[in-house]
């Protein structure tokens, strides 16, 4: 479980252990548990890897697994198809092992990976640097690889030495890919489900993956297989112009499946992330609905920004049945110690007439439980009138974040200059909730019709909120939970003699309690 409570390292969110967190990978569910693979850079001069964080039974309750997947660069093979898996780049190693995605077998999973190698010896360096300006291509090549893992619960074993990739995990080797149809150059973002298509009954395996083109470009293509290893192109996919996407080159394309709750239809949900305008933030993802059949995707709703905070960008879905999605809090990490990123909290989707609704769940469980710094509060407001205004405030009293509720709009303000705003529909009720764990600030408004998350840079912890209604706005109930430390501090419990004298006279009140009904009795 992560217990630090360094300003840059959340409690409860997945963050990488040691270096910095690139992007979500992957996830799947096995019983109770939930095994969630991400990305990461463990320091500047090695690649990137696939790291394994399970929640056994309680969500947020992360602890830390061995690393699953691993550049091949002078380490023992992983698994019996490692041995000769380069691909005959000039100089044959693996670079980066990019993300990709997760599929649930039995009690394990099968995992797809992007491995990346430089174009010649020269570019090496550059490369293993990451020395590569944001969205291109640069001088090396991507291969899609399968892995799998038989029994996710072995899995959960951790070594003696961190730099290995677990026994448990088997490298496949390389997806063959039939292009014949539709020629396509380096694919990567691999997005994998199980997918019904009555216009390709034999193929129930449906990948979305980025083909890039150029240095910069990218397109969204289509790919059907049935055993999951033979792979083949369908083509682009074909999008109505009142899909209304952005401009700009598409990133991590993902799809997922989920029945409308309002029309109990099943639809076919595509997130995709593209670079953000100004005064937005750097990149900026979206959804859109329908249904896709070959490489035609039907329309039913436009394309909706799924989270308009600061920091949230390129979500994964785990195709369950409730959808929980991952998105990544911030995009450029710094490997200084000053960013490391991590993960939102995990958000289960529920679609209701096109819209997608996010909720978290045991939050507040969470926060008691298992953190120190963490703060929860979920208000149910009246904002017909006037504004609902929250202040996050540090130990040192400085305001660092402050959220702000309208009838019509929600907005987060970091460091009282740096503003997004999310507009608000007509809700049946005006609710709102703010999960704060170190630097990661959460906002879900309206039943999570609109979230916003934001990185906040601070220099101490969180301490409290100070709520303020004005203009004639109400705020009907509230609710707030603190980490274990907050409460301490809250109830002036601010020495270990405190807390001890505390716990003494708890435990007397108890013994006098049970006493009592035992008189009674």
């Amino acid at each position: 479980m992560h217990s630090s409570s360094h300003k840059h390292r959340p409690e409860l969110h997945i963050t990488a252990e040691t270096g910095v967190l690139e992007a979500p990978a992957g996830a799947v569910f096995t019983g109770d548990a939930l095994h969630v693979f991400h990305q990461f850079r463990p320091r500047a001069t090695e690649g990137s890897r696939w790291a394994h964080q399970v929640a056994s039974e309680a969500t947020y309750d992360w602890d830390i697994c061995d690393d699953v997947v691993v550049p091949n660069q002078g380490l023992p093979a992983q698994g019996d198809a490692a041995e000769g898996s380069a691909n005959g780049a000039p100089n044959g190693a693996e670079v980066d092992i990019l993300a990709g995605a997760s599929v649930p077998m039995g009690l394990g999973a099968e995992l797809f990976f992007v491995t990346t190698r430089a174009t010649d010896e020269a570019s090496a360096d550059q490369v293993l640097a990451a020395d590569i300006p944001h969205g291109q291509r640069g001088p090396r090549t991507f291969t899609i690889e399968r892995a799998e893992i038989p029994n996710l619960t072995e899995a959960t074993e951790v070594s003696d030495d961190p730099s290995l990739p677990d026994p448990h995990v088997r490298r496949l080797g390389p997806i063959d890919i039939d292009d014949s149809s539709y020629p396509v150059e380096n694919l990567v973002t691999p997005s994998v489900i199980r997918h019904d298509d009555p216009a390709n009954p034999d193929e129930e395996w449906l990948m979305l993956a980025l083909s890039l083109t150029g240095d910069k470009d990218a397109q969204i293509v289509v790919l059907r297989s049935a055993d999951r290893q033979h792979w083949r192109v369908l083509g682009p996919i074909e999008l109505s112009a009142e899909a209304a996407l952005r401009p700009g080159r598409p990133f991590a394309p993902r799809i997922v499946s989920m029945v409308d709750a309002e029309s109990s239809v099943r639809r076919d949900v595509l997130f995709v992330t593209f670079p953000g305008d100004a005064g937005e933030s750097d990149e900026v993802a979206g959804y859109i609905v329908g249904n896709l059949s070959g490489t035609s995707f039907s329309l039913t709703s436009p394309y909706t920004v799924i989270d308009f905070g600061h920091d949230f960008t390129r979500p994964r879905v785990i195709d369950h049945s409730t959808p929980v999605m991952f998105g990544l809090v911030g995009a450029h990490p710094s490997l200084d110690g000053q960013w490391a990123n991590c993960l939102s909290a995990p958000r289960y989707l529920t679609l209701v007439d096109g819209e997608l609704f996010q909720d978290v769940v045991g939050a507040p469980t969470a926060v008691r439980t298992f953190s120190d710094y963490a703060f929860l509060w979920a208000a149910q407001l009246d904002a017909t009138q006037g504004q609902i205004d929250v202040d996050v405030t540090d130990d040192s009293g400085q305001v660092i974040a402050t959220i702000s509720y309208t009838n019509d709009s929600v907005s987060v303000t970091r460091l009282g200059v740096d503003t997004r705003t999310a507009p608000l529909k007509d809700a049946d009720s005006d609710t709102l909730t703010i999960f704060l764990d170190g630097p990661v600030c959460e906002v879900f408004a309206d039943g999570g019709a609109v979230t916003l998350t934001s990185a906040i840079p601070a220099h101490s912890q969180i301490s409290d909120i100070d709520v303020r209604a004005t203009g004639g706005a109400k705020i009907i109930s509230s609710m707030q939970t603190a980490g274990r430390h907050l409460m301490r501090m809250q109830a002036g419990l601010t020495s270990p003699e405190e807390q001890e004298r505390y716990m003494a006279e708890a435990l007397i009140a108890d013994r006098d309690v049970a006493e009592g009904i035992l008189d009674e009795d």
